[in-house]
């Protein structure tokens, strides 16, 4: 992973600040508190098949709360930590802004599940966004995130905590291929649908598309014209911890964005403003 990263990096050089922000977050993030047992899929298939993610089922205020103790924890670290001038000081801001209470870091992390507005945070929404999935993604651990291959769920939103995909990844099954969704918060993959908008439904191959990357074979855009969305793709195997981080492809979004598609899959990062020469590869 860690020359795959290298290489990628090498190839994006623009992407290297949200790199090593990343690893640092990777490298702060606290063990995983041992009480919670991972969540049974096949307990779960009455909120499965009736479209209820874990996280709004009675199970979810459980992993909401050991998550809020973990958020607790790393904004500690970071805000110690050797992090470039901004981020250091939003770090301190957020350990001074949310009083030490465990009540206090649930309300936090409540803006982190349920998609608050800004205002409801008390500073810095993006960075306790991004921090409060950090943690949350900890806590579910893989037995959460891992994707199921088979059950009740079939819709576009991810099973755990209900948000839209950010990605896909197109995996090769049976002479065929399978298409499954990524999701950019709590990291999440399922299977879905291989044709067809997650976002608005449309299954009309002419009112589909696909914008081909130069230089990177194993990335594509899917466009839908119906609703304007697009999805990012991956159509690989082997590197799903960087393809599938949403980070790493940020320059794929700009390339969709210039072009008047909308990102309607949830994400957590801000899209950068960049030159076009930055922008290595081209559709």
């Amino acid at each position: 992973m860690d020359a795959d990263r290298q290489a990628w990096l090498a190839a994006h050089p623009y992407l290297g600040p949200i790199a090593r922000f990343q690893r640092i977050v990777e490298e702060a993030t606290p063990g995983v508190r041992p009480a919670l047992p991972a969540p049974r899929w096949d307990s779960r298939d009455q909120d499965l098949s009736t479209g209820v993610p874990l996280l709004r089922s009675a199970a979810g205020p459980g992993f909401s709360a050991a998550a809020a103790d973990e958020l607790r924890d790393l904004v500690d670290r970071l805000a110690g930590a050797l992090l470039p001038g901004g981020i250091a000081s939003a770090c301190q801001e957020l350990r001074e802004a949310i009083p030490r209470s465990s009540g206090a870091w649930s309300q936090a992390m409540s803006f982190t599940v349920e998609g608050g507005p800004a205002a409801s945070a008390p500073v810095h929404p993006g960075l306790l966004r991004l921090l409060g999935w950090t943690a949350l993604r900890r806590v579910l651990r893989a037995e959460c995130t891992a994707g199921r291959e088979e059950g009740p769920w079939d819709r576009s939103e991810c099973p755990v905590c209900g948000s839209l995909p950010v990605m896909a990844q197109l995996v090769p099954a049976d002479g065929a291929r399978q298409r499954f969704l990524a999701c950019g918060c709590c990291g999440t993959t399922w299977r879905f649908t291989r044709i067809g908008c997650p976002f608005c439904g449309n299954e009309a191959p002419e009112r589909l598309g696909i914008l081909q990357v130069k230089e990177e074979e194993r990335l594509r855009i899917d466009v839908c014209d119906e609703c304007g969305g697009y999805l990012k793709t991956y159509a690989g195997e082997g590197d799903e911890e960087l393809f599938l981080a949403d980070w790493s492809t940020l320059h794929l979004d700009l390339m969709a964005r210039d072009r008047g598609l909308r990102r309607v899959g949830a994400s957590l990062y801000e899209l950068p403003e960049l030159s076009h020469d930055e922008r290595r590869a081209d559709p």
